[in-house]
């Protein structure tokens, strides 16, 4: 009883106008309880709606993340201003839409993803599963994607882009942050990372595409469509290689 009782109540939160004196506020509510299907950080959300937290809700959802050293950063976390699983949707979301425009060989080129080891229990969070939902919007879109089978080194994404020559990559990472936070870093064609005018472009092409599109929560693309390819071998091999030619003590590789 006390669980289809629970059950009503979320369903009623998901479906009832909110009524908090702030409209701004109100709007993204609804907003976050509609597209959210990560569980975990739906019941952060609800949970604070539940217990009458307006002042919370507004930091979590009235603000977005900004660019700063090259790509998002920030804890992980239920939130339009944290790293979750919405959020990274929408950034990929905007990441596509700007690299439509400035390639137009894109779908054929492909886009490189990996990550680092981060998790986050609570949030049901982890830089593997943000990297497979990056993957599934730009797989959704027909767009080849290179997605390391296992976690990397930051500068295997960087290379990567250049040797397969890919339009952009991002990894997955807070690099030297606290534990709590994850990241998502952008690399552009040449292999750096994105600078003006990218990134205040991207932030608008994210701000245009926040809702998610169909086929954005598919994550079962990363297992399933045959435009999904592991760079993992040859990129170590010839990271390797590379690596030989410009080391002076080789009897230590």
């Amino acid at each position: 009883m006390a669980e289809n009782a629970e059950g009503d109540l979320n369903s009623n939160l998901l479906h009832t106008p909110y009524h908090t004196g702030d409209p701004q506020l109100d709007t993204a509510i609804g907003q976050w309880l509609r597209w959210d299907k990560n569980p975990k950080t739906k019941e952060q959300i609800e949970n604070l709606l539940r217990n009458g937290m307006n002042k919370e809700l507004r930091d979590r959802l009235c603000c977005r993340m900004t660019f700063g050293t090259a790509g998002l950063r920030s804890a992980m976390g239920a939130g339009f201003c944290y790293i979750n699983d919405l959020t990274v949707i929408q950034s990929t979301q905007g990441m596509y839409t700007y690299l439509q425009r400035c390639f137009s060989d894109f779908k054929q080129r492909g886009f490189v993803v990996g990550y680092d080891t981060r998790g986050q229990v609570t949030s049901s969070c982890s830089s593997q599963r943000l990297a497979k939902l990056t993957a599934a919007v730009l797989l959704a879109k027909d767009v080849p994607v290179y997605l390391f089978s296992r976690y990397v080194p930051t500068p295997f994404v960087p290379y990567a882009v250049q040797e397969l020559k890919a339009v952009a990559g991002v990894m997955i990472t807070a690099s030297h942050n606290r534990k709590e936070d994850n990241g998502y870093k952008v690399y552009w064609e040449t292999g750096a990372q994105i600078t003006s005018p990218h990134d205040k472009e991207i932030l608008k092409c994210i701000e245009e595409c926040v809702e998610p599109w169909n086929g954005s929560w598919n994550d079962n693309l990363v297992d399933t469509s045959p435009l999904k390819r592991d760079p993992l071998q040859d990129i170590c091999r010839r990271y390797m290689e590379d690596l030989k030619k410009i080391c002076f003590h080789r009897n230590f590789l």
